[in-house]
């Protein structure tokens, strides 16, 4: 199960420049502690001067080339463990939006990198050790990683549509704090004084789906989650997730999934090695 949940690998100092030869299974997103050097990436060679963490999604697979003295470590991180380390708290809205497309945080104030440093060890020896091998405790380390990250991030400001682009990152918040509510899109509205009409336009829009979808895929990706994590009765799954009984919560997750929280339960609970990459939820999922 753990493989299928992260992995770490360590790349000895380059002694001359040399491309990364790192192979993470389909779908895994990238994180990269650059510890010192120069990193070069994407066809246009862009450049990253260490020490800073980098960010790919699963849905991409940039080339990587260390030049000569350059150090890095890689975490291959799968939408669970992504999922895990966000949560589903207010802030939780700020740290999924980072993880949505690449970023570069330069780590430049030095107590940062011996934080960090320290975080990749504790993130190594937790996953390579048999008797431990926690996801709550590798899903804790990858928070402080992406919440250091997001502190010194500076991403591009958005120019065309900014007004809009706002409408939906508070859309996205309230959603954050109220999906196991199961507030009426009306209510999402008035909380952000906009017409329905208005909302509904600029998630079409943005997003390719209707408020009503965001909220729904919210509620799938975190009752898959638990499906996959705990060993809760469906009951209670139903319950935590706001639901009245645990029929509702059945008929609400068949008819967005094609099946019941059992059925799924019982196939991502097979042994690992059958490909269930279409079946979890992806991290893209809930835009």
């Amino acid at each position: 199960m753990i493989e299928g949940y992260a992995l770490i690998h360590d790349e000895r100092e380059a002694l001359h420049q040399r491309t990364l030869r790192v192979r993470f299974p389909e779908g895994f997103a990238t994180l990269l502690f650059l510890q010192h050097g120069v990193l070069r990436h994407g066809s246009d060679g862009s450049i990253v001067t260490g020490p800073a963490l980098c960010f790919w999604p699963g849905s991409e697979r940039p080339t990587l080339t260390l030049d000569a003295g350059s150090a890095t470590r890689l975490l291959g991180l799968s939408d669970t463990i992504i999922l895990d380390a966000i949560g589903a708290r207010s802030e939780s809205v700020h740290l999924r939006m980072l993880v949505e497309r690449p970023f570069t945080a330069a780590l430049e104030e030095q107590p940062k990198i011996p934080q960090v440093e320290m975080m990749f060890s504790w993130f190594g020896y937790e996953l390579n050790s048999a008797h431990l091998q926690s996801p709550m405790t590798l899903s804790a380390y990858l928070r402080l990683l992406l919440i250091t990250a997001l502190r010194v991030h500076n991403p591009e400001p958005i120019e065309k549509g900014g007004e809009q682009t706002n409408i939906l990152r508070r859309f996205r918040h309230l959603v954050e704090l109220h999906y196991r509510d199961h507030w009426q899109v009306s209510a999402y509205a008035s909380e952000l004084g906009v017409e329905y009409e208005r909302l509904h336009r600029i998630c079409k829009r943005e997003t390719g789906r209707a408020p009503a979808e965001l909220v729904h895929e919210r509620l799938i990706a975190e009752a898959k989650a638990r499906l996959e994590n705990s060993g809760h009765p469906l009951k209670k799954i139903g319950a935590d997730l706001g639901f009245a009984d645990g029929s509702r919560f059945s008929h609400f997750f068949k008819r967005r999934t094609g099946m019941s929280p059992g059925a799924y339960r019982a196939i991502v609970s097979r042994p690992a090695g059958e490909d269930l990459s279409e079946l979890r939820r992806n991290f893209s999922d809930w835009p």
